[in-house]
C-alpha cells in the first residue's frame, strides 16, 4: 500500500490500466456502442429519441417463379405472400422493441413498467410489412397497451416514406443520371467489372457452374448473370434513375439469401445449401455496393430523403420547449418516436447526411431488417444547449436466425455515428442541434424534389 500511496506516477498508470480494461470488457460484451449514453461525464438530460427503423424479416418481393430463370433449382417457398412480413420477422421486431424499452428505461427516459401511450408515437408506411412491423415493435416495447400505429400516406405533406420524385423535371433526371454515371467512370459496365470476383461466386451459387462453363444451363433456358445488359438511364414516376446491371440482379439475390438465413430456414434451403454464413456476409457486399450507388448518390438522396430529414429535425426541435411545430412528428410531450419504413429510407437519409457505420463481420453501411438509425436529443448546461447523438442498431444475423432474446448483457449490435459537418470529437460524437439544422437545410437544398 505504501508503494501505491506514495507513487503518484504508479497511481496514474493503474487508473489508465483500469480504464483500458473497462473498455476491453465493454468490447467483449458488445456494449461499446452504448457506452456513449451512460459512461461519459455529464452526458446531459435525455429529452427525446427518434428511431427510424426498417421493417422486419419479409419474404422476397419478387415471386419465386420469376427468379427461377437465374437458378438451376427452384427458390424456396415462403409462408407468406411476396413482400409480406413473416411471423418470425414480427417476433424479431418485438425483441427489438423490448430492448428499446429496457435500454431507455435504464437511461432514465422512460418508466420500466406500465403503459407509455402518452410518451410514444409510432408512424409506419402503409404497407403490410411496415404496419405489422410497427405492431411487433410495440408488442415488445409496450406489451398489452393500446399504442396507436399511424399509417403514413403515400402522397402529400404527410408522406414520410415514399420516394416522391414525380415532380422532377427532365433536367433533374438528367442531372441524376450524370451524377450516377460520374461515380462509375461514365461506363455502366464498370459496376460489374469492379465486383467481378463476387459476381463469379454468385453465378456459381445460382447455376452450380463456373463462368464460361454454364452452357448446359444456358441451353436449358437459364439466364447467365454476367451476360445481363448494363445501362443507366432516366426513369419517370417516383424514381429518378434506372440502373440495369449484373450487380443489380446480384444485389437482389444476395438480399434474398440473407432473408432465407435470418428467417431460420435450414441451411440446405439457404442458397440451396451452396453457401456458408461467412460467404453470405461477403456476398452482401453486392447488395450494399449497389445500394450505395443507387441511393447514397447525393442528388438522389436529396430528392428522396429531404422531406424526411426536415420532419425528423422538426421533431427534435419540438422537444426543446414542448411546443408543437407544424412539421414535427407526434405530440410535443412524446419521449420516443418510432418511424417504421424501409431500407431505402435509411439508405437515402444516410446518403443525404453522409452517414456511415460498420457492424462486426458485415459489409459497410448495412441496412438490415429490423435495423434502425437512432437520433437522441439531450440538453445540457444553463441556459440549455441541445445535443444530438446518432447510432445504428441492428440484431446480428445470428441473433435474427436464432430469435435471441435481447437485454443489457446481450444487446443488438451498435455503431455510434459521426455526423460530418456537425459532430465533435468524443465518444458520443456530439452534434449541436442548431448545427444539425443548418446541415439539413443545406443538404436538403431548395432544389430537393417533392
Amino acid at each position: 500500500m505504501a508503494l501505491f500511496s506514495g507513487d503518484r506516477h504508479m497511481r496514474l498508470r493503474m487508473r489508465t490500466w483500469f480504464r483500458k480494461g473497462r473498455v476491453c470488457l465493454l468490447a467483449l460484451f458488445g456494449l461499446c456502442g452504448m457506452a456513449h449514453a451512460s459512461d461519459t461525464q455529464n452526458p446531459g438530460d435525455l429529452r427525446l429519441v427518434v428511431v427510424l427503423s426498417r421493417h422486419g424479416v419479409r419474404s422476397p418481393t419478387t415471386a419465386p417463379e420469376s427468379l427461377d430463370a437465374f437458378s438451376s433449382k427452384p427458390w424456396p417457398t415462403w409462408p407468406v405472400p411476396p413482400g409480406y412480413l413473416t411471423p418470425h420477422g414480427k417476433q424479431l421486431m418485438s425483441l427489438m422493441g423490448h430492448w428499446y424499452r429496457a435500454y431507455y428505461a435504464r437511461a432514465g427516459l422512460l418508466s420500466d413498467h406500465g403503459c407509455l401511450t402518452s410518451s410514444v408515437y409510432v408512424v409506419a408506411d402503409d404497407e403490410e410489412r411496415t404496419l405489422e412491423s410497427a405492431h411487433g415493435l410495440m408488442d415488445g416495447f409496450d406489451p398489452g397497451c393500446a399504442v396507436d400505429v399511424h399509417p403514413s400516406a403515400k402522397q402529400g405533406s404527410d408522406a414520410l416514406f415514399s420516394h416522391a420524385a414525380s415532380g422532377a423535371s427532365d433536367d433533374d433526371r438528367a442531372e441524376a443520371v450524370a451524377a450516377v454515371l460520374g461515380r462509375v467512370g461514365g461506363d455502366p459496365a464498370r459496376l460489374a467489372l469492379a465486383h467481378a470476383g463476387l459476381l463469379k461466386q454468385m453465378q456459381a451459387i445460382l447455376l452450380d457452374c463456373a463462368p464460361h462453363t454454364c452452357g448446359d444451363a444456358q441451353a436449358a433456358g437459364k439466364k447467365i448473370l454476367l451476360d445481363q445488359p448494363a445501362s443507366i438511364t432516366a426513369t419517370h414516376g417516383d424514381g429518378l434513375v434506372s440502373i440495369k446491371s449484373p450487380l443489380h440482379n446480384a444485389s437482389t439475390f444476395a438480399e434474398n439469401f440473407f432473408l432465407e438465413y435470418v428467417q431460420g430456414m435450414p441451411m440446405s434451403d439457404v442458397a440451396w445449401g451452396r453457401i456458408s454464413p461467412i460467404q453470405l456476409g461477403q456476398l452482401l457486399t453486392l447488395h450494399t455496393s449497389f445500394s450505395d450507388i443507387e441511393l447514397h448518390t447525393p442528388i438522389i438522396a436529396r430528392a428522396y430523403a429531404g422531406q424526411l430529414a426536415t420532419r425528423i429535425l422538426a421533431t427534435l426541435q419540438q422537444a426543446t420547449d414542448s411546443h408543437a411545430l407544424p412539421n414535427a412528428i407526434g405530440a410535443a410531450q412524446s419521449k420516443m418516436v418510432f418511424l417504421v419504413g424501409h431500407d431505402t429510407n435509411i439508405e437515402t437519409l444516410a446518403g443525404l447526411l453522409n452517414l456511415h457505420w460498420m457492424l462486426p463481420e458485415q459489409p459497410a453501411d448495412p441496412a438490415f431488417t429490423g435495423g434502425a438509425l437512432v437520433f437522441e436529443l439531450r440538453s445540457t448546461g444553463v441556459p440549455a444547449r441541445y445535443i444530438v447523438n446518432a447510432y445504428y442498431a441492428s440484431q446480428s444475423m445470428e441473433q435474427m436466425r436464432n430469435s435471441t432474446a435481447l437485454d443489457m448483457a446481450h444487446p443488438p449490435q451498435i455503431a455510434p455515428i459521426f455526423i460530418p459537418g456537425c459532430s465533435s470529437a468524443g465518444p458520443r460524437y456530439d452534434c449541436r442541434l442548431d448545427r444539425l439544422a443548418k446541415l439539413i437545410a443545406q443538404a436538403s437544398g431548395s432544389r430537393s424534389v417533392h
